[in-house]
């Protein structure tokens, strides 16, 4: 478990190979850096959950670690997913025009059936 400034990240290898990391707080400037540390050294080549239904704020800071980690799985061939169902999480990224560029899914269950669909290399999210 890694914390810091209130955010908390909890991470699980599920027995399919996927990465479940569990993230809880406010990703703001001071948050989302802790987010960023973690998703630069902690995923290693595992397809990836972040599941983002404890955070509590979404700003711009955050918006930023998505948009970069999702750039960064498409360099590595990585396969992820975001998960966000309410309001603090949607909210931001539809308001941005995010909605459409980053893998949202509105559960985990969702996010882990769609990481495991067979697809093109080269499919959109």
């Amino acid at each position: 478990m890694h914390t810091l400034n209130d955010v908390r990240i909890e991470a699980e290898l599920r027995q399919d190979g996927i990465l479940l990391a569990r993230t809880a707080g406010e990703l703001d400037a001071l948050g989302a850096p802790v987010l960023r540390d973690y998703l630069d050294t902690g995923l290693g080549t595992s397809d990836f959950v972040l599941d983002l239904e404890d955070v509590t704020f979404l700003g711009s800071s955050g918006l930023q670690v998505l948009l970069d980690t999702d750039a960064a799985t498409t360099r590595r061939g990585q396969r992820w997913a975001v998960v966000g169902s309410h309001r603090a999480v949607t909210r931001p990224i539809e308001l941005t025009g995010l909605a459409g560029l980053l893998p949202l899914r509105p559960d985990v269950p969702a996010a882990i059936s769609w990481l495991t669909l067979p697809r093109p290399a080269a499919a959109a999210h």
